[in-house]
């Protein structure tokens, strides 16, 4: 009696297995189908002449100059880009007859079209403050994008790229938002690419900000630090939230000028998040003049433009320590001059 009792429970067993089994198939299959009827996907076969390549090279070599190396990248590692039906990596080597599934990609503006191209050229040259084998610093008018994209023909590398000959590995050691101005640091090969972002990583990077906010600032506010997360407000654009799951958030802050109704401020962050420092002067209660993203009543119209400056960077450029500041602060001493 007992071994029936056991016979029966393992054919139980085994039926919700397959049962499961056969769901889980079925949902997988559904997925797929539905992910084919939503997005084209397109293919390449590997030939002859590019066996043994590594996947992203045969890639950049397809697309040329006309996807961002970035969004490769992220589409490989995303499993959008795919070989034989399956997630791959950036160095995987391709072999004959390899079927490499990618969907529709967006294709990069063409720099070359850009109305009034030589005078944003000449602009951006004339912003190079620092010049080194490994690195350049220049000083970002506002209102310029760090990269080209949504939209846009060019940003500030794809300039600094048209300036300098051989300059394909010239990369974004990091960004500032487009409204703000001030050092923005390229580095010239990947191996200073590197080592910054380890500066970077280690905190061993130091950067001092400039801004005029509304009203007087309190004496004893030195110091803000909170928790911030980053939310979509749609698909494009975003903007900076305090939550308590956020990462943490540390910026000191001096009182530089006070003004009839405004403050100068300098701004020194300890951490690098996402519109950090006009975020927490929103927060404080006293946002930064000309923010349009980040204000409260008028202050987002008490100035022509967004009044934050990346006055000041720090780093070590072959085991020298340099130190950059950028003078010209796009309009921010005029602004107390008119007051």
């Amino acid at each position: 009696m007992f071994n029936l009792f056991f016979v029966v429970l393992i054919i139980i067993k085994f039926f919700f297995i397959a049962y499961f089994l056969l769901i889980f198939t079925f949902r997988c299959k559904l997925r797929r189908i539905f992910y084919s009827k939503m997005t084209k996907i397109n293919f390449f076969l590997v030939n002859k002449d590019n066996e043994g390549r590594r996947l992203d090279n045969f890639l950049f070599s397809i697309f040329k100059k006309g996807i961002p190396k970035s969004k490769i990248y992220s589409s490989i590692r995303k499993a959008k880009i795919k070989v034989n039906g399956r997630k791959s990596k950036p160095d995987y080597k391709v072999q004959v007859g390899d079927k490499i599934g990618y969907p529709k990609l967006q294709q990069k503006a063409d720099i070359n079209n850009s109305p009034n191209l030589q005078d944003h050229i000449d602009l951006i040259k004339d912003s190079i403050i620092y010049d080194s084998k490994n690195f350049l610093v220049l000083n970002k008018p506002p209102n310029y994008a760090v990269h080209g994209g949504s939209g846009l023909n060019f940003g500030i590398i794809e300039i600094v790229r048209k300036i300098y000959k051989y300059s394909e590995n010239f990369n974004l050691a990091h960004r500032i938002d487009k409204s703000t101005s001030g050092c923005l640091v390229v580095a010239k090969k990947m191996s200073a690419l590197r080592d910054i972002h380890k500066q970077f990583l280690n905190r061993s990077v130091k950067k001092v900000y400039e801004c005029i906010v509304k009203g007087s600032w309190p004496k004893e506010l030195k110091k803000i630090n909170n928790k911030l997360d980053v939310q979509m407000t749609n698909k494009t654009d975003r903007k900076t939230i305090k939550t308590s799951a956020g990462k943490e958030s540390i910026t000191k802050f001096f009182i530089t000028e006070e003004m009839n109704g405004y403050t100068k401020m300098t701004a020194i962050p300890q951490t690098g998040r996402t519109h950090q420092i006009r975020f927490q002067c929103l927060d404080a209660g006293f946002p930064i003049i000309g923010d349009k993203k980040y204000f409260l009543g008028n202050s987002k119209t008490d100035a022509k433009r967004l009044m934050l400056h990346a006055r000041q960077i720090e780093f070590i450029d072959n085991t020298k320590k340099v130190k950059i500041t950028s003078n010209d602060d796009y309009g921010l001493t005029d602004f107390i001059k008119s007051i």
